[in-house]
């Protein structure tokens, strides 16, 4: 058995620890961006919208979305 950490463990040269610091709501609502476009992306296979479809889900759905709730809206 390796002791070496496995790629799932080091993403891009990132500790496991440090790999949290792209979860901001920005970066989740960017991401759930990216999935919603390419559901409505009509030279987009079915494959990938399902795909999409069910990433955004796990991002949280409609609540992924950044705002500003609350800042004067």
């Amino acid at each position: 058995m390796s002791t070496n950490p496995s790629h799932q463990d080091k993403m891009a040269g990132l500790a496991k620890e440090d790999q949290a610091i792209n979860e901001s709501p920005e970066d989740i609502s960017h991401s759930a961006q990216g999935h919603k476009a390419n559901i409505s992306n009509p030279n987009t296979s079915e494959k990938s919208k399902e795909n999409s479809k069910q990433a955004l889900q796990e991002l949280g759905g409609e609540r992924a979305f950044y705002g500003k709730q609350g800042q004067g809206e």
